[in-house]
């Protein structure tokens, strides 16, 4: 019988986990419940248990605040004890630099698992691989995601990505954008603030 390998990024999730579940055993239960409320909309294009499961993780380590001011990503970069390795650290440092934007579809590969999307805001274009993507998109079809850079370099979506039609192309970009950039002004502020560890020996 063959092991499954499991990506580093895999492991340092579910680490991550468990170190929460520690500090605050059963939080991530409860506020499976809380993003279940607040992003009714969202599940509108998740259709298997596995897209709920990456949308709410993305959510809950990249995005949720504790009661510490800090996210579950940037608790681990900042854990002062020796539980997580170099690799691990990587990986999360990695996750920290997450990329979130509106992107356009340039190029799809024949297999539809290498997409190339250019950023609306930068025009800066990824190309970013895919395993397992449910729903068919198209080349020039806009879409929002989170896209995060593997130990190989290269990219990957991460969460649930959205995709739109529009009718008013112009305005909704501006409204996703204004989303989006509020989101950073966020993350760039918990960046400044040091969190602060009292460790009972």
């Amino acid at each position: 019988m063959t092991k499954t390998i499991k990506a580093p990024e895999a492991e340092v999730i579910g680490k991550i986990r468990g170190m929460i579940d520690h500090l605050y055993p059963g939080i991530e239960e409860e506020m499976r419940e809380v993003f279940i409320h607040e992003n009714e909309d969202a599940f509108k294009v998740v259709r298997r248990k596995v897209d709920f499961r990456l949308s709410f993780h993305a959510w809950f380590l990249l995005k949720f605040e504790f009661p510490s001011g800090a996210t579950a990503m940037e608790m681990a970069d900042s854990f002062p004890m020796d539980f997580f390795t170099k690799n691990d650290k990587k990986v999360n440092k990695n996750f920290l630099d997450y990329k979130e934007s509106l992107f356009e579809i340039t190029a799809i590969s024949k297999d539809d698992r290498d997409y190339t999307i250019k950023d609306i805001t930068d025009k800066k274009e990824y190309l970013v691989k895919t395993l397992d993507l449910p729903s068919k998109f198209k080349k020039n079809e806009l879409i929002q995601a989170i896209i995060v850079k593997n130990l190989k370099k290269d990219y990957f979506f991460y969460g649930v990505v959205k995709s739109f039609t529009i009718s008013n192309k112009k305005k909704f970009i501006k409204e996703i954008l204004k989303e989006i950039r509020f989101e950073s002004k966020l993350r760039d502020r918990r960046a400044k603030e040091k969190i602060e560890w009292e460790i009972q020996k």
